[in-house]
Formats: C-alpha cells, sequence, structure tokens
C-alpha cells in the first residue's frame, strides 16, 4: 500500500504551519533579546553616562560665567586705581579666596564626576558601542591628567584639552538619542 501526500494534504499543511510558527516565533524572540539588550545599555550605560555629562556641562558652564565675571570685574577694579597698583594684595585677596574654591570645587565636584563615568566604563562597558569603547582610552588618559599635582608650567606644557570629553559626550548623546527611537518603536534609528 502507497500513500501519496498531495498540496491538500493535512499533513504537509501542519509541517508548514509547524515551521512557520517556528521561524517567527524565533525572529520575535531574538528580536525581544535586541530590545532588552537595547534597553540595558540605555538604562545601565548610557542613561548615566549622559546624566553624569550634564553634570560636568553644568559645572563647566557655571565655572566659566564665574570665571569671566570675575575677570570682568577685575578689570574694572584695575582701571579705578592708579598704575602701578599699589594696593593689589589687598584687594586681589577676595578674588585669590574665590579662585581656591573653584579649584577646590574642581577637585571635589568635577574630578568625581570623571570618575564615576571610568567607573560605569569599567563595570558596563560591554554594553557599550564601537564607538564609544574606542574613547575610552583617550578619555581615561584625560582623567589620568587632571588626577596628577603638577605645576602649572609643566600643566601649561601639557595643555590637557577638554577634547576627549567633549568627543565622549556627542557619541554618547548620539547614542541615546538613537536608543529612545529604537525603543519607542520609531523606525528612523
Amino acid at each position: 500500500m502507497q500513500y501519496v501526500i498531495t498540496v491538500g494534504s493535512p499533513i504537509i499543511a501542519a509541517i508548514l504551519s509547524a515551521c512557520l510558527a517556528y521561524y517567527f516565533t524565533a525572529r520575535r524572540f531574538r528580536k525581544q533579546k535586541w530590545f532588552e539588550f537595547d534597553q540595558r545599555r540605555l538604562d545601565e550605560f548610557y542613561g548615566p553616562m549622559l546624566n553624569l555629562i550634564k553634570q560636568v556641562r553644568a559645572n563647566i558652564e557655571t565655572n566659566t560665567k564665574i570665571s569671566e565675571v570675575s575677570d570682568q570685574a577685575w578689570q574694572e577694579l584695575c582701571g579705578r586705581h592708579p598704575h602701578p597698583f599699589e594696593d593689589h594684595d589687598k584687594y586681589f585677596e577676595p578674588f585669590n579666596k574665590a579662585l581656591d574654591d573653584e579649584n577646590e570645587r574642581f577637585n571635589r565636584e568635577y574630578i568625581p564626576t570623571l570618575n564615576k563615568m571610568l567607573d560605569i566604563f569599567k563595570v558596563k562597558g560591554h554594553l557599550a558601542y564601537p564607538s564609544t569603547e574606542n574613547l575610552f582610552s583617550e578619555f581615561s588618559q584625560y582623567v589620568a591628567q587632571l588626577h596628577r599635582p603638577l605645576p602649572y608650567e609643566v600643566w601649561k606644557k601639557l595643555n590637557p584639552s577638554a577634547e576627549p570629553l567633549a568627543k565622549l559626550s556627542a557619541d554618547i548623546e548620539a547614542h541615546v538619542d538613537n536608543l529612545r527611537r529604537k525603543l519607542s518603536g520609531d523606525k528612523r534609528s
């Protein structure tokens, strides 16, 4: 006795149905895993990094504004006094104190924030995109230079630029925007 399987056979329909169900279930499972991984990237790496970058930017902007206003005030003060400025030290004392306070604030707030960013890199770096991983070494060197108590003359010759921080900031912002679009279902990512 021979069995002939025809196109309309229930066995073929069941096999095709099972294959299609497996394919779409596996595809959905892979998409769900990528979604979860992207969510972890945003929650555990890129989100915290972006928040710390915003904190650093706020500190830098405040410091820059205070520095500019202090410089203007000092120039005005110098302009109102005869040259040579004989009581220079007396008038400069509050400005010197403000400079010391800003340097202390730099060491108390700015450096620890950068250290937190390095810690996130060390612990959660596996969640970073390759473009972000490539910036780690340069950023790490930048932070290491800031930790060194160097004489001003050496510091000036080193001329550490904040460019590594700017590059990292731009990269992180781009990835946060991209991840948010992907996770929200926006097809532009």
